[in-house]
C-alpha cells in the first residue's frame, strides 16, 4: 500500500492547527511559545505518519544552513597515500573542525585537481548546501575567483596569494625565511643552494623572496643554477643533492629548503655521502613538521602553524557569513626553531 505523503500544510490541516506551529516543532525552532501539550501532539502525529522534514527545502528557505565546504588541492598531499596523511592538510582540517564544531557548523570535503569542472563546486552554493567555502592548495583558476566575486559566494583561502582579492589566511613566510637566511649568514655561511616549491605555491614563492632579500642585504651572490625547483618533494630533493655530490658539484656550505620534506630528502643524500651536517654543510627547512624534531641531526626550521591557519580560516569565513566586520586577510606570526642541522 502506498504511503501518504505529508507536508507541513497537510499535517496542520489534519491536526487543526496552524502551519507555523507545525513548522516551529519539526524544525526545532527555539524561543517560540508553543505549549508542551501541542508540541507533543504534533511530534506524536509526525512519528505516526513517519514524517521527516525536507532538508533540502529547509536549506533553500534558510539564510544560514550551518554547513561549509572544505576544498583541498590534491597536490598538497601528493607524496602521501591520502592527502589527509600529509602534515599540513591534516592539521589545517583539524583546526577547521575544532572551530566549526564550537560554532555548531558541519562541513563536507571535496578534492580539487587541475582541470576540475567548476560546476561541481558552485552547485554546492547554488543548492544552498553550504554557507561558504574554505580552500587549501597551490592555486585555483582565475575564472573561479571571478565567479566567487561576481556571485558573492563566501570564500576564504588558506596559503593563497592575497593579490587574488579573496580573503585569505597565511603565515608570514617572507619574514620567517628572511630571518632564517640572516641567521645562516650571521653564522658565516655564504655559498647557498636553494630547493624551491612549485611556481604556483604562494608560500613557496614568499619563502624564496625572503631568502633572496636576506642575501642581497648581506651582499652575497647567488648563482641562478643553485636554485632547483624540487616541488616540495622529498625524492626530488634527495636526487638533486645526490647528483650534485656524485658529479663533484657540491661545494656549497648551506642548503635552504622551502619545506621540511625536501630538507629531510637533502639530509638523507648528505648522510649517504658521509658529509657532516652542519660542520661541512648546513640544511634548513620550513613548516616544522613533527619528524624534523626526531631525525639526526634535528632540523632547523620555522612554524607553518597549519592548525592555527585552519582555525583562523573558519573564524574569518564565519565572520563573512554572519555579516560581522572582518579583516580582509589574516597574517600569522611564526617562530624559528634553531636546531642541530643549521
Amino acid at each position: 500500500m502506498r504511503k501518504n505523503t505529508y507536508s507541513l500544510a497537510k499535517i496542520a490541516e489534519k491536526l487543526g492547527v496552524s502551519k507555523t506551529a507545525v513548522s516551529f516543532v519539526v524544525n526545532n525552532t527555539d524561543g517560540r511559545r508553543i505549549s508542551e501539550k501541542l508540541e507533543k501532539r504534533i511530534r506524536d502525529f509526525c512519528a505516526k505518519v513517519d514524517y521527516r522534514p525536507n532538508i533540502h527545502a529547509q536549506r533553500m528557505n534558510s539564510s544560514i544552513v550551518k554547513n561549509i565546504g572544505v576544498l583541498i588541492g590534491r597536490e598538497a598531499g601528493e607524496d602521501e597515500q591520502s592527502p589527509f596523511r600529509e602534515y599540513n592538510v591534516a592539521n589545517i582540517v583539524g583546526g577547521i573542525a575544532e572551530e566549526a564544531d564550537k560554532a555548531g557548523y558541519q562541513f563536507g570535503f571535496r578534492f580539487y585537481s587541475e582541470g576540475m569542472k567548476k560546476d561541481s563546486i558552485f552547485e554546492w552554493f547554488k543548492n544552498r548546501e553550504i554557507d561558504g567555502l574554505i580552500y587549501y592548495g597551490f592555486g585555483i583558476p582565475d575564472e573561479w575567483n571571478r565567479i566567487f566575486s561576481r556571485e558573492n559566494f563566501k570564500f576564504v583561502g588558506i596559503a593563497i596569494d592575497p593579490a587574488h582579492g579573496i580573503p585569505c589566511v597565511n603565515v608570514d613566510n617572507y619574514r620567517a625565511s628572511f630571518k632564517l637566511a640572516e641567521y645562516l649568514i650571521d653564522k658565516g655561511h655564504s655559498k647557498f643552494i636553494y630547493l624551491g616549491g612549485p611556481p604556483d605555491a604562494y608560500p613557496g614563492s614568499e619563502r624564496y623572496k625572503g631568502f633572496r632579500d636576506a642575501l642581497r642585504k648581506g651582499n652575497i651572490q647567488f648563482p641562478e643554477e643553485n636554485f632547483f625547483c624540487a616541488e616540495f618533494k622529498w625524492k626530488n630533493a634527495e636526487t638533486f643533492v645526490r647528483e650534485r655530490w656524485i658529479h663533484g658539484g657540491l661545494k656549497e656550505d648551506a642548503i635552504v629548503c622551502a619545506n621540511d620534506t625536501m630538507a629531510i630528502g637533502a639530509i638523507s643524500a648528505l648522510t649517504e655521502a658521509r658529509i657532516k651536517i652542519p660542520e661541512e654543510i648546513a640544511v634548513v627547512g620550513a613548516d616544522n613538521i613533527a619528524l624534523g624534531g626526531f631525525i639526526t641531526p634535528t632540523l632547523t626550521t620555522f612554524d607553518n602553524l597549519p592548525f592555527e591557519q585552519g582555525r583562523a580560516a573558519f573564524k574569518l569565513l564565519n565572520h563573512i557569513i554572519t555579516g560581522c566586520e572582518a579583516p580582509g586577510n589574516v597574517l600569522l606570526k611564526t617562530t624559528l626553531h634553531l636546531r642541530d642541522s643549521g
